[in-house]
């Protein structure tokens, strides 16, 4: 038992290391902040007032009120004649912008306002809104003491919690089930704000439309009534008295997905409306241009006659200045072109920029800016001024494009030290573990791997100070603080030990020849499963392979499953034809092939899974059958008091999809059915707590018993009743989530599992030469396989934007991110969850007797904290490795934030959910098993 506590404690650190390297790699990765490493003072701040001896003016604000009405998840596509007549018909100008990713709130707004790109790793700072301390419109505004309203999602206020005059925040604005109420508060704040004439910007953020794409989906109809909703707040606006000269500009922060999510890169997700309104739109010509999100802001600070942001890297949007004189229309060109001038003289350096070719068309534009001054400014309109005018126009954008897009390449910025150290960590914490399970029988003694040496230690310790310090000196470890530096000796400390023990431990078993005997596995590799796991692990070098991984999964995991039947069947047939002497061979056959018809009806099933989205118009029936047949799966995990309430809160599942309008239900009134949704609910919770209590106090009082699970109490051990019962409640909890076509997953994944365990156990029992060992290798891998697949049956993908937020709102009156997380995390890695959970109770509850293989030492179901969980972390850890590993390859691929970033956070967020659950299985082994 020691020896298996061990084996659980080492794993535990080696996840522990694995987490901390890939923190340390993202770190470095994606660096919390894009800003280019410039001084506050390295670009100019004011405005341009010369140019080549001429005074230059710049122009007044070009309308007493600017208006900002910004629609969540507004795509390019929702605006139209029928869903928002008003807006649509009355636009004086329609464009598109471009939305860079991540296509979430937090970062949209801050390029928005300030005129720059955000990081990808904002997307996971979306929750935690930090202050934005950089420049932005707001902030010089308030410079000029001008009176900035605000109203709608509170992440302006977390972004700019000192920049408005005037607030009226909504508090849950990640309370996504709100569709409507938060929606009416800025209408009333909007309604208020008219009435007033004192502000010059107001910002109006509305959320309904994302909230109903992320729980209803892009085509739900409530969508346009949400849009008419819309509408009807603009037509106040254009109607008002008091608005008399003004700009409207109504566009989103992002698009919406297909699905109703975004986060990804799609088209849908990253182009979004920008119509303009005024109460003069004869100035305004057509067009139906596309700009950048980022041009917006210089636009703005022209528009608003204050200073562009110093950190903006956006050029101007031509069509937004048409209300200009022409001489100020010039002065906005130059502006901007002066402005991503120095900004690229201090980036580049003042040599490289003079060499260049933006340098010469700046030149080129200036001196026509000069000869156009006194033309423009004597109301000369001859052919040859205009002329000079396009020809200088033309110049300043070329500029201000090249220029932008310079900046934009150079905000790619990587902390190399970080990255060396992060990935050294997680490359050394899988080969060590992969090395450590593979000679299992020796790792300690001969390999020396699970055994903590101090000299080593300290020699390492030495080395890792070194190159702290050596990393400080050359700038490759670019740390704020001491304590963080002297923190970061730790991990440089941890890599080089283990990378120490990894060398020894390959050189022992390279080498041969310098030691008594040839080191050998201790656990069998098939090369079937050996070949399927590098195909899945080497796919992850194609973008296309990582967008379509779906596919991989389906096409290796059915054929795993497929040639491990054939195999069996083939050795049953052979071995049965030499028992009879080859007589009645084709009864024989049919015999064998009736024995594995489950498989293939396994197989059959898994095909169809694939096309669950197909079938909503059956999806009642089909939600009923498979809630049956989940409690009858579910039922040998059970006694009948836990049967009893399983099955009522299963039937109170469907009762809250029913009230929903989401299945065939009682037909009742919507403010009725509204009534019933709580207490359902409530009665689903006591029902969970029931199973959960009984449960546990069926096994806690057998906790001083002198039988243990390996004196063949079986399943009435302590440890696996509590493992049942903890894997129970959660499926219970996980029907509850998911969505109704996904629930008929939960019974399909059982059954696929414990049919493939017992294809596992026939393969390794029909083989030449039995090993136990060999039957485990097959249900992990065999495991890994169905739980990625079932993954991926549900809807999932590697797009940040099919992640399913409304589970984490069942049940939820506000937004309370840590159960939101919960929630979510439980919903979207189900099948990894309870596969692994699963795979442990039945390496307990499994007996070979029943396949005629007598029980022998070690113990089958021992292997359990010895040797499966150690694998099967391996298994999880080795393709996450390898895949940061590749990140630092395609750097600088052109997908690597649309395709590659998002990828690196599933898998590395995967590895951290099966620490969990790791860890407290473990927790378990350790309170609760009791064989010496």
């Amino acid at each position: 038992m020691e020896e298996n506590k061990s084996r659980l404690a080492y794993t535990f650190y080696m996840l522990t290391l694995f987490l901390c390297g890939a923190v340390l790699f993202l770190i470095g990765f994606f660096p919390a902040s894009y800003s280019v490493a410039e001084q506050e003072n390295s670009v100019p701040i004011d405005r341009p007032t010369t140019l080549h001896g001429e005074k230059l003016e710049p122009p007044p604000p070009s309308y007493n009120s600017y208006i900002l009405f910004l629609i969540d998840a507004l795509r390019d596509d929702f605006p139209n004649e029928s869903t928002m007549p008003v807006a649509y018909n009355k636009a004086c100008m329609k464009l598109s912008l471009h939305v860079d990713i991540p296509t979430v709130t937090m970062p949209r707004l801050k390029s928005i306002t300030t005129g720059t790109l955000s990081n990808f790793i904002d997307i996971a700072l979306n929750v935690g809104h930090t202050e934005q301390v950089e420049d932005s419109l707001l902030h010089r505004l308030k410079q000029r003491n001008a009176v900035v309203s605000f109203a709608g999602d509170h992440t302006w206020v977390h972004l700019f919690p000192t920049e408005f005059t005037r607030k009226a925040a909504n508090n849950d604005s990640f309370y996504v089930n709100d569709f409507y109420e938060g929606d009416k508060n800025v209408t009333n704040a909007l309604e208020s704000e008219l009435e007033k004439k004192d502000w010059t910007l107001l910002i109006l953020h509305y959320l309904g439309l994302d909230h109903i794409g992320h729980v209803e989906g892009h085509d739900s109809p409530k969508v346009n009534h949400k849009l008419k909703e819309m509408d009807k707040a603009v037509k106040k606006i254009l109607d008002h008295k008091n608005m008399d000269n003004y700009l409207l500009m109504l566009t989103g922060d992002h698009g919406m997905a297909d699905g109703g999510g975004h986060g990804g890169n799609t088209a849908a997700e990253t182009t979004v409306p920008l119509y303009l309104y005024s109460n003069n739109c004869s100035k305004y010509t057509t067009s139906t241009k596309r700009y950048n999100q980022i041009d917006l802001t210089p636009t703005l600070a022209l528009l608003l006659s204050v200073e562009i942001p110093t950190i903006s890297i956006g050029c101007l949007i031509p069509e937004m200045l048409q209300t200009l004189s022409l001489e100020h229309q010039m002065y906005a060109y130059f502006y901007n072109a002066h402005h991503l001038l120095n900004k690229a003289r201090v980036k580049f350096g003042h040599e490289s920029v003079r060499r260049s070719d933006y340098y010469v068309w700046y030149q080129n534009a200036t001196l026509l800016h000069k000869e156009l001054l006194r033309p423009l400014r004597s109301g000369d309109g001859s052919s040859a001024s205009k002329v000079h005018y396009e020809n200088a126009k033309l110049n300043y954008l070329r500029v201000a494009r090249e220029i932008s897009g310079q900046l934009s390449e150079s905000l790619v910025k990587f902390d190399y030290g970080l990255i060396a150290v992060g990935l050294a960590l997680t490359t050394a914490t899988s080969l060590h573990i992969v090395l450590s399970v593979l000679f299992l029988d020796i790792a300690t003694e001969q390999l020396h791997l699970g055994r903590l040496k101090l000299g080593q230690l300290l020699l390492s310790l030495v080395v890792g100070i070194i190159l702290n310090i050596v990393g400080h000196m050359l700038d490759q470890l670019i740390i704020s603080t001491m304590l963080q530096s002297l923190l970061l000796v730790l991990p440089i400390v941890a890599s080089v030990y283990l990378t120490i023990d990894v060398a020894q431990a390959l050189i022992k078993i390279a080498l041969p020849p310098l030691y008594s005997r040839r080191l050998k596995l201790s656990i069998p590799l098939p090369l079937s499963l050996l070949a399927c796991f590098a195909i899945r692990t080497l796919s992850l070098g194609s973008s296309s392979f990582i967008e379509f991984e779906y596919k991989t999964w389906y096409y290796l995991g059915n054929t795993l499953i497929l040639l491990i039947a054939l195999k069996t069947l083939r050795r049953r047939i052979t071995k049965a034809n030499v028992e009879l002497d080859g007589r009645h061979l084709h009864k024989i056959a049919s015999a064998c092939l009736w024995q594995q018809r489950k498989i293939f009806v396994v197989l059959l099933l898994l095909t169809l899974m694939r096309y669950l989205h197909r079938l909503t118009s059956i999806k009642s029936t089909l939600m009923l059958f498979a809630l049956l047949l989940f409690w009858a799966r579910l039922r040998k995990f059970t006694d009948t008091p836990q049967a009893i309430f399983n099955g009522i809160a299963f039937m109170l599942v469907y009762s809250f999809r029913g009230l929903n309008g989401q299945v065939h239900f009682f037909v009742l009134p919507q403010y009725l059915a509204a009534r019933f949704v709580l207490p359902v609910l409530v009665l689903f919770w006591c029902c969970l707590a029931l199973v959960f209590v009984l449960g546990y106090r069926t096994a806690l009082p057998q906790q001083h018993s002198s039988h243990s699970l390996l004196d063949g109490q079986g399943p009435r051990s302590n440890l696996l009743k509590l493992l049942q019962t903890n894997l129970t409640c959660s499926f219970m909890l996980v029907a509850l989530l998911h969505k109704v076509q996904n629930i008929v997953l939960l019974p399909t994944l059982l059954i696929t599992l414990d049919e493939t365990y017992k294809l596992c156990e026939a393969y390794g029992t029909t083989a030449r030469k039995f090993s136990v060992r060999l039957v485990h290798v097959y249900k992990i891998i065999m495991t890994i396989f169905v739980a990625r697949m079932f993954f991926f049956y549900q809807g999932n993908s590697n797009s940040l934007s099919t992640i399913d937020l409304t589970p984490g709102y069942i049940g939820q009156t506000s937004y309370n991110p840590i159960l939101v997380g919960f929630f979510v995390t439980l919903n979207t890695y189900s099948a990894e969850i309870h596969s692994f959970l699963y795979l442990i109770v039945h390496t307990l509850r499994a007996d070979l007797r029943n396949v005629g293989i007598i029980q022998m030492l070690p113990s089958y179901a021992k292997a359990a904290d010895s040797m499966v969980a150690p694998l099967y972390a391996a298994l999880v850890m080795l393709p996450a490795a390898f895949y940061l590993c590749l990140m630092v390859g395609f750097r600088y691929h052109l997908f690597i934030y649309s395709v590659f970033s998002p990828k690196v956070l599933y898998d590395c967020y995967t590895v951290l959910v099966f620490y969990f659950v790791f860890l407290s299985t473990s927790l378990y082994f350790k309170l609760f098993k009791q064989d010496a």
